[in-house]
């Protein structure tokens, strides 16, 4: 998990100018615990959006590729999924965990 929020994190403020604000936040869904990612970077292209957690894809000059990939496997570990919603004000990065039946812990 600290891999995750490290590279989520590193992603978002590599992704904005000087001064920009990235939010982090966490809140109940339903049934789901969400943690949200929030920068205020230009967004993110529609043929680049549709490739996100492919491993060696990467947008930046010096990148590997593999810091998304690497969240997306993390999350699925984790029985969680994560959605990207991005617009030219910026992106969000949320990472959905299904909230376990107590049930089911005892």
């Amino acid at each position: 998990m600290r891999q995750l929020i490290l590279n989520l994190v590193r992603n978002g403020l590599e992704a904005m100018p000087p001064g920009g604000v990235l939010a982090i936040k966490t809140y109940k869904d339903g049934e789901e615990l969400v943690l949200t990612f929030r920068d205020q970077g230009k967004g993110i292209e529609p043929n680049i959006l549709e490739k996100l957690g492919t491993p060696f894809v990467t947008t930046k000059k010096n990148g590997t590729g593999l810091g998304l990939a690497v969240c997306y496997s993390i999350a699925a570990r984790h029985n969680a999924k994560i959605q990207v919603e991005t617009c030219p004000e910026g992106a969000t990065f949320s990472v959905r965990f299904k909230i376990p039946e107590v049930s089911k812990l005892q």
